[in-house]
């Protein structure tokens, strides 16, 4: 991104960024290269290393084209797939503990509410870590399951329309875009059904798997497909 040469690990995080962004958008490199006036040789180098480092202007123009804050490509550290920028500034006059919390006790409450009826489906689950594809997988056979949980603030204080659910479908249905592993459905467990009702505009029309979002209701849960 500038004279310093990246190291290894950087570059394949800005070169997966970039392919998450412009599949989500459904983009070819015609495409881009159309709206950034960058060839799609070096768009296509840009994304597979064959150019080491991307240049510092040329972050301003593809962030504008591909609908991201420049610090999408600068911050290569921060998680992109969880709080918006919206939701950082309303914790932070809050109360981060309890909002921690709050997510804490949400996750529980999914795994305790959805785990033992996809055990009864005849299901094995895995759990994983934060920022990986799927908070939860569902396994039997050939079907390969991810479930991500996304806990929302109140709506009732803090208004839809912001922006910040819409960036966050985008981000995580452009890091699935390009996951490499086998999976068979994707879906992601809410609690605010009005949040869920915005999500469920954003069909991924670049993803050739089933989609879903799961709204838990009390102790059970109803799916709506997108």
């Amino acid at each position: 991104m500038d004279k310093k040469e990246m190291s290894k690990a950087d570059r394949e995080i800005l070169q997966r960024r970039l392919k998450e962004r412009r599949l989500f958008l459904n983009m070819t490199y015609q495409d881009l290269a159309d709206k950034t006036g960058i060839s799609k040789s070096t768009l296509q180098r840009y994304e597979t290393g064959g150019i080491k480092n991307l240049p510092y202007d040329k972050i301003f123009i593809l962030s504008e084209a591909l609908e991201v804050s420049p610090e999408y490509f600068t911050n290569l550290t921060k998680d992109y797939t969880g709080e918006s920028d919206y939701e950082v500034k309303v914790i932070r006059n809050d109360t981060r503990t309890k909002h921690l919390a709050q997510i804490k006790e949400f996750e529980e409450r999914a795994i305790r509410y959805i785990t033992p009826n996809l055990i009864s489906q005849g299901y094995n689950i895995e759990r994983h870590s934060h920022g990986s594809v799927g908070d939860i997988v569902a396994i039997k056979g050939k079907e390969v399951w991810h479930i991500d949980f996304l806990y929302t603030r109140d709506v009732s204080k803090y208004p839809t329309g912001m922006g910040m659910g819409r960036q966050q479908l985008l981000l995580r249905f452009g890091r699935l875009a390009v996951y490499d592993k086998p999976i068979t459905k994707y879906s992601i467990v809410m609690e605010r059904r009005e949040l869920a009702e915005q999500f469920l505009r954003f069909k991924p029309i670049h993803l050739d798997i089933e989609t879903s979002i799961i709204i838990l209701q009390g102790t059970d849960y109803k799916e709506f497909h997108f």
